[in-house]
């Protein structure tokens, strides 16, 4: 079979290399193109074809059977990390005078851990122009679990904020201000909020104060948020494309336990409450 592929070839060959022959003095700029273009035709014709590559797998079970046994140094070292781990985890931080739930459109943890962030962020927060935070906006799926009742543990704090969040200042044109607050009177009701007080109607009418004084829709405004949500995280596409971001160079889950450490080696008591800034009617 090989052979007869081969002799085709050949002959095609012949016949074009005695065309070129002729005619390559005639029109020498023409044909080069051509004479090259049959010289690769030899060079792939005298390749025999090539066998196609087979890959066999197969399945390596993992389970007790076939875990290698353990290196008694490498876990020694180990054992002495995660012991202080533990102890770290198990070190309590703060304690609650009472359960505090996310719940919409406020709960008694969407509210602390917005204005505790809030506090924080304008701690670290020094703009040039001295001008500070407006207002605070996370994300209610970010709070994970509850704060209770009690002591309050470094290891609740973790399981409450799990994830590696930055805090992160984004300056918002009044355009995209006011389709932030469009989005919290929809489809963002509960989100935990510092500095403003929404009030939202069935009728789609809404009310918006920050800092005390109504919404200006001439004017910028700085929301202190997460590197997620500034990131259009949770559909907050409004953070996208903003006039300013400066990160505050701090994970909103550090801020969490620096705040609740102060508050405990003062001897304070962590409470929260309903305050209305954020209502439906």
């Amino acid at each position: 079979m090989l052979f007869i592929f081969l002799s085709i070839n050949i002959a095609l060959l012949s016949y074009h290399l005695n065309f070129l022959s002729c005619n390559m003095i005639l029109y020498p700029k023409r044909l080069y193109g051509k004479a090259i273009y049959l010289l690769l035709i030899l060079l792939c014709a005298c390749s025999a074809p090539q066998s196609p590559a087979y890959i066999e797998g197969g399945i390596i079970p993992v389970d007790s059977s076939t875990a290698p046994e353990k290196d008694e140094a490498v876990e020694a070292v180990i054992s002495g990390y995660r012991a202080g781990l533990e102890d770290e985890m198990q070190q309590v931080i703060a304690y609650s005078e009472h359960t505090m739930e996310k719940d919409k459109p406020e709960g008694l943890l969407n509210n602390f851990i917005a204005d505790l962030i809030m506090e924080m962020g304008r701690e670290l927060y020094t703009p040039p122009d001295g001008k500070s935070l407006d207002f605070t906006l996370l994300n209610y799926g970010g709070l994970r679990t509850t704060i209770p009742e009690g002591p309050v543990t470094m290891a609740r704090i973790f399981e409450l904020m799990p994830f590696e969040n930055e805090m992160v200042v984004i300056t918002l044109s009044p355009e995209k201000t006011a389709e932030l607050f469009e989005f919290l009177s929809t489809e963002g009701i509960g989100m935990p909020v510092s500095g403003i007080r929404i009030k939202t109607r069935d009728n789609g009418d809404m009310d918006v104060s920050i800092g005390g004084e109504p919404f200006d829709n001439t004017r910028e405004y700085r929301v202190l948020t997460s590197d997620y949500l500034a990131g259009g995280g949770d559909n907050m596409v409004f953070f996208l494309d903003p006039l300013n971001e400066e990160y505050l160079g701090m994970r909103i889950r550090d801020a969490i336990i620096e705040y609740l450490t102060r508050k405990h080696e003062k001897g304070e008591a962590i409470s929260s409450s309903l305050d209305g800034r954020f209502t439906i009617e």
